[in-house]
């Protein structure tokens, strides 16, 4: 264990929650730090970049056409959409924009019309075909009968890790599709848990997502020199929906990480 790791483990540790952490070197695919990271949890939105990556690869298929117009149903719609909201737009998309919305603003109006689309078992077919163990999708966002009833969604640490590095490395998808996939998670206009405290312009191309005591957030600090990918999950804590305590939580170790990696003391 790495002087990096130590620190970063007794900061969790000293926490009221379960956390998990993964960062990988993206230059060398050597793990900077490993902390349970193979944890199986529940996604929150962390879920919709393997949906994302599922209807981009329809899209290389011939399935679907990022043109094509989808109409929201009135069981996908939800109440906190701030863009399909009632008398505006409330008619539908396009698949591109349905999936900007999805990942930019995490709309879970948009995600319950891709899912609608796309099907449970397509996009559970999508996960096992690119080598995720730990990712599943069982329910729509916020289908929280679904949850009461033990259906819920899935992944870890470890499984965005290698949804991530195969979009940085070029290994699904091609290059336009990537590009596509590359811009929306780098537009996620939530940057409270892995930028929280980073005042440097780097560009962070992740996906965080958030429910009642759960809070996670995941992507690649697309540094010149260094880029890396760190995975954060906290679960069983304090926060509920939209408080800030895991929040701060993920925003003190991905600023551990990222002083680490900038001042090459790993």
């Amino acid at each position: 264990m790495n002087n990096l790791t130590q620190r970063l483990e007794a900061v969790m540790d000293a926490f009221p929650a379960k956390t998990a952490l993964y960062c990988v070197d993206l230059t060398t695919n050597i793990p900077i730090a490993a902390i349970r990271e193979s944890t199986r949890v529940v996604s929150a939105s962390t879920i919709k970049v393997p949906i994302l990556c599922c209807a981009l690869q329809d899209v290389l298929d011939g399935k679907l056409s990022l043109d094509q117009m989808l109409s929201i149903s009135p069981g996908d719609f939800c109440d906190d959409t701030e863009v399909f909201v009632p008398n505006y737009r409330q008619g539908g998309a396009s698949l591109w924009e349905m999936l900007y919305w999805m990942i930019v603003s995490s709309d879970n109006t948009a995600t319950n019309t891709v899912i609608s689309l796309l099907g449970f078992d397509q996009v559970n077919s999508y996960c096992r075909r690119i080598g995720l163990t730990q990712t599943s999708l069982h329910r729509k966002m916020l289908d929280f009968q679904a949850a009461a009833q033990g259906r819920n969604n899935y992944t870890s640490p470890a499984d965005l890790y290698r949804v991530f590095s195969m979009l940085y490395q070029g290994q699904i998808l091609t290059q336009p599709l990537r590009d596509i996939a590359f811009d929306f998670l780098s537009r996620c206009r939530c940057t409270d848990a892995l930028q929280r405290y980073i005042p440097d312009p780097v560009v962070v191309a992740h996906k965080p997502g958030g429910l009642d005591h759960l809070n996670h957030d995941a992507g690649i600090f697309l540094m010149k020199d260094h880029p890396y990918y760190l995975g954060i999950f906290t679960w069983d804590g304090p926060a509920l929906d939209g408080q800030p305590q895991q929040n701060r939580l993920i925003g003190q170790l991905s600023r551990m990480v990222y002083d680490a990696v900038k001042g090459g003391t790993l």
